[in-house]
């Protein structure tokens, strides 16, 4: 359990770095006229990549392997989260993106130096729609009525300080410092009895349940997954009822 969580939050395929300064300069060399890409869908693009010299430092067109990533899961640098969506499946774009949506002042790999200013053209091939759903307040409720598991996945500090949602089921993922909780996928398996079974996960704010929904969802095959889009913050902040925390007996972090 602990490896695949850790190896699907630690892989990243570009660097990350500070928030923009300059501006993204987007240009449309192709309208496209299929799906559209929104945040929480995966992309199937073709891209290639140059140095304002025109040194070109990357390209899956002549590697003939497009390149797959999921929008608003930030995997991507900022520049090609904000310039590829929207666009539409069959489209073209020329993206000029300032060092800071791009590598900044640490560069990249040894191939692209500090402060670049990159320029790529990218195709996109397809849209794969998200693989899991979210929910507001008013569906979570209808969810806890009808029985469907819910699984609250905080820490017990924060199950303590803010009450629970009665009728969740506490299992934490995450401590503080980003590790794993190691027994989640058997603690899991003892709330559902299959991938198939609907389950809906909620944080504080929906951001790690997000991320948890992406990987069951997206790589490990579970077809009924649901989040909550911004966790119990906002379920409290519209009146929702919480009780005290009842700890679990195997409660990790206890």
């Amino acid at each position: 359990m602990l490896k695949w969580v850790t190896r699907f939050l630690a892989v990243l395929l570009f660097i990350l770095p500070a928030q923009a300064q300059e501006e993204l300069q987007i240009r449309d060399i192709e309208k496209g006229t299929g799906e559209e890409a929104n945040v929480g869908e995966t992309v199937v693009v073709h891209y290639t990549g140059w140095l304002m010299d025109g040194t070109k430092f990357d390209s899956s067109v002549d590697r003939g392997t497009p390149f797959s990533f999921t929008l608003g899961e930030r995997r991507v640098i900022p520049g090609w989260e904000k310039g590829v969506e929207g666009m539409q499946v069959g489209g073209k774009r020329e993206l000029i993106i300032p060092p800071d949506m791009a590598y900044g002042s640490q560069g990249a790999g040894g191939v692209i130096p500090p402060d670049a200013t990159l320029k790529f053209e990218i195709e996109l091939l397809e849209v794969k729609a998200k693989k899991f759903s979210d929910i507001d307040n008013g569906t979570l409720k209808a969810k806890l009525a009808s029985g469907v598991t819910v699984i609250d996945i905080r820490r017990p500090d924060e199950w303590k300080q803010t009450g629970v949602i009665p009728g969740s089921h506490l299992v934490t993922f995450f401590n503080d410092s980003g590790q794993v909780n190691p027994a989640f996928g058997s603690e899991l398996q003892k709330l559902i009895s299959g991938p198939s079974d609907e389950v809906v996960f909620l944080c504080q704010t929906g951001r790690r349940s997000q991320a948890l929904s992406e990987y069951l969802a997206g790589q490990a095959g579970f077809t009924n997954v649901v989040n909550v889009e911004k966790g119990i913050a906002h379920w409290i902040e519209d009146g929702g009822e919480v009780t005290q925390a009842s700890l679990p007996e195997n409660c990790w972090l206890c």
